[in-house]
């Protein structure tokens, strides 16, 4: 525990909540499209319970994350599935465009 109070942690801890809140934009869009055919009063509860809803997953998300990203090799992992993602999808765009030539 006190590994997580410590300044470094601290710091990048806060710094992925705050990039997390500055990127709720789509959340906010998606709350309003949500709430706009409710009624006036449910209306304005909805947004509200929405927008703390957002914020308490969009938290508990990022100290999940951070948490995560302390196992050794999760990193290294994910990038060789992100670069067989990538080739597979390379592929099938190759393959797109011999069938369209």
């Amino acid at each position: 525990m006190s590994e997580l109070l410590a300044s470094g942690a601290l710091s990048a801890f806060l710094q992925v909540i705050m990039i997390d809140l500055v990127l709720a934009g789509d959340n906010a869009v998606v709350i309003a499209l949500s709430a706009a055919g409710l009624p006036k009063e449910q209306r304005n509860k909805a947004i509200l319970v929405g927008i703390i809803a957002a914020t308490i997953l969009r938290i508990t998300f990022a100290g999940l994350t951070t948490q995560l990203l302390e196992i050794v090799g999760l990193l290294f992992a994910g990038g060789i599935l992100l670069l067989w993602v990538c080739w597979k999808m390379w592929r099938e765009l190759r393959v797109g465009i011999r069938r369209t030539t």
